[in-house]
């Protein structure tokens, strides 16, 4: 936003609305959304809370909270801070592919390219198994064309346009967090 910072409300629903896309598109995806709107759910949970959901109007303001009270140490019950950066990860992910799918011909596989853009993303931080399953579930995924017809059918035209656009925004978001992660030296919360 203006000020320099990510507002979480925001976030949450872009977040929402790029899952929508991924819904119709296989188990893999089934998947990775079902986990997705889990962690959404436990960041609005915090947003919402009548106590201390002030805290968790940005992105620093919520790191900020959890580190001086001590919720971002909590392993009982995961802080915003590292259920964020769940979330962070997949965008990653997410911003690779569309840009993959943003300059690739109509016949490509969206399997190769997923597959690819998770190699050099979220593999890094997921264990074998479900690297392999993941490896398993993209091959399922369509060629380009059918993927558009299939996820965006009211859209006709402009379709690379908006997937480009999608991948520049979510680049943008992804850079900031984790910029802002680095600083705080929290990219590796457990």
């Amino acid at each position: 936003d203006d000020e320099g910072d990510l507002d979480m409300d925001t976030y949450i629903t872009a977040y929402r609305e790029l899952s929508k896309f991924f819904e119709d598109l296989g188990s893999l995806f089934g998947f990775i959304n079902s986990d997705v709107k889990n962690k959404l759910d436990i960041l609005e949970e915090y947003r919402q809370s009548p106590d201390t959901g002030d805290n968790y109007e940005t992105l620093n303001t919520m790191i900020q909270y959890e580190k001086q009270t001590g919720i971002i140490a909590n392993e009982k019950k995961p802080s915003g801070s590292r259920t964020l950066l769940r979330l962070h990860r997949a965008l990653e992910f997410v911003a690779s592919l569309f840009k993959a799918v943003s300059t690739a011909n109509d016949d490509a596989s969206v399997g190769k390219l997923a597959q690819e853009c998770y190699d050099q993303t979220l593999a890094k931080h997921h264990p074998w198994l479900v690297r392999k399953g993941a490896s398993i579930a993209m091959l399922t995924l369509p060629k380009i064309q059918e993927l558009f017809a299939k996820a965006l059918p009211e859209e006709k035209l402009n379709l690379r346009a908006l997937v480009t656009s999608v991948s520049e925004e979510a680049y943008k978001v992804y850079k900031f967090t984790q910029s802002v992660y680095e600083q705080n030296n929290i990219l590796d919360l457990p």
